[in-house]
């Protein structure tokens, strides 16, 4: 009889370079992907998620001048397929260094899959309560906050700077990227904007 759980993670497992269940080097070695466009391909091929920006734990392992590794941990729901709405969670281990004048390049990053918890299961998806203000706050939609969580990730600003920086620019990522490098570039970005 097959595993319930396991076939859950069908999707999953067929990627698995697990050295307990993959004897084989050749096929462990064939499962890496090594440059931007082979990742990027992979990551299309797994299931389409969302995920619950309010459950990510960031995590720094180790930082030296010359690396940076650290992790996300959080719970997301599959969209589509047989296990629609099914939550999961996920912790993906990167390991970078340094590119360029103030960037980073990933050099490994693993993505670990597991049933959720209870406790996660629970407490996922929860929008939480808002906070009484005099003044109307918009509201983001997923995307926007999955967009807002890397721009802050990526740019070391806290999530009010970064925020501010992608709503000017029109919730367009790539531009926003781009004003935000040509400013810190000028010091026109105050430190407050990099305070949590």
């Amino acid at each position: 009889m097959n595993n319930p759980s396991r076939s859950n993670f069908g999707d999953y497992f067929k990627y698995s370079r697990n050295v307990k269940k993959l004897k084989d080097p050749t096929m462990r070695f064939k499962l890496l992907k090594h440059t931007r466009l082979n990742v990027v391909a992979f990551l299309s091929e797994l299931p389409k998620t969302q995920h619950d920006i309010n459950s990510f734990v960031v995590d720094v392992c180790a930082q030296t001048n010359t690396l940076l590794c650290f992790s996300v941990n959080g719970i997301f729901k599959e969209m589509d397929g047989k296990f629609r709405e099914m939550m999961r969670a996920f912790t993906r281990v990167f390991i970078a260094v340094p590119a360029g004048n103030d960037g980073l390049c990933i050099v490994n990053d693993q993505l670990f899959i597991r049933k959720a918890s209870i406790e996660e299961l629970r407490k996922a998806f929860v929008m939480p309560a808002p906070t009484p203000s005099s003044s109307p706050v918009p509201t983001l939609s997923a995307e926007q906050q999955e967009m807002l969580q890397n721009f802050s990730l990526q740019s070391g600003m806290n999530l009010e700077w970064s925020q501010k920086c992608l709503s000017d620019n029109d919730w367009v990522y790539a531009h926003a990227a781009h004003v935000f490098t040509q400013l810190k570039a000028q010091g026109k970005i105050p430190d407050v904007a990099f305070l949590n």
